[in-house]
């Protein structure tokens, strides 16, 4: 029954209620009988809010966005040798975070799942004060901090890898850096729906390199996101770049785990 509500919703859209017109047709889709419905949930909202819940933790491993996590490790083992200069890691890291916020601002911010989580979380304050709704921000806490923690591990692999570390005034607390990093790609994402010629907009933006200047088209998820990356590290002055080296080109694990727990 739930799993056919979510192809409902994925559908039609979220909404804060649901009529017994919807249900009925639900349960018979799902292959059940308003009895058997009943013996599950006691009323429509009971059914709405264990929908809700199970839209949010749906999203967990929808938003990490494996494909791109692991794209960057992969790339990186094809750029050891810039990572032995000032410049060429400064040059990697630009590259990393361009290609990673525009791939994940396509991917992550046009699917289904996120696209209704993205809704739940902003509309689930309309529901009024109860059970119901406390298990729902629960489920949603629980899922905007599985998000965290597996960008926090991510974060905490891929910056020092290239050479950078967290300013000191985060004392090695990487989840602001993710919350900062996300709010940025998913609100975007969100404002995208009204104002699209705005949020698709690209620059021409001067980047240095060690053969001269290069002129780059970036997006506005690229530039709002590097600004971000800039505000909250910084080099990393006891950076061992052939250590470094060592564990790309020896095909080291050092990807973060999956959010069900697994490598990625």
């Amino acid at each position: 029954m739930l799993a056919t509500a979510v192809r409902h919703v994925e559908t039609v859209g979220l909404s804060l209620g649901i009529n017994g017109t919807v249900i009925d047709r639900l349960t018979a889709e799902a292959g059940l009988s308003p009895k058997q419905f009943a013996q599950s949930w006691v009323s429509h909202d009971a059914f709405l809010a264990d929908l809700f819940i199970e839209l949010a933790n749906q999203a967990q491993i929808d938003r990490a966005d494996t494909e791109t996590l692991l794209t960057t490790w992969q790339y990186l083992s094809m750029r050891v040798g810039d990572l032995r200069s000032a410049e060429g890691r400064r040059s990697v890291l630009i590259d990393i975070i361009r290609t990673a916020a525009e791939y994940n601002f396509e991917v992550v911010t046009a699917s289904s799942k996120w696209r209704t989580y993205a809704a739940l979380s902003t509309t689930i304050s309309a529901w009024p004060e109860g059970e119901a709704r406390a298990r729902v921000l629960e489920a949603l806490r629980a899922s905007e901090m599985s998000f965290v923690e597996t960008m926090e591990n991510f974060y905490r692999n891929v910056l020092p890898t290239v050479g950078y570390r967290l300013r000191p005034m985060f004392n090695n607390d990487y989840q602001p850096f993710a919350v900062a990093a996300a709010s940025v790609i998913e609100g975007l994402g969100i404002v995208r729906a009204t104002v699209p010629p705005l949020v698709e907009a690209h620059f021409t933006r001067s980047i240095e390199r060690a053969n001269g200047v290069d002129e780059e088209s970036w997006s506005v998820a690229a530039l709002s996101f590097m600004g971000v990356v800039d505000a909250f590290i910084e080099p990393d002055p006891a950076f061992d770049a052939e250590e470094a080296i060592s564990r790309l080109s020896g095909g080291v694990d050092v990807t973060p785990p999956s959010p069900g727990g697994e490598p990625f």
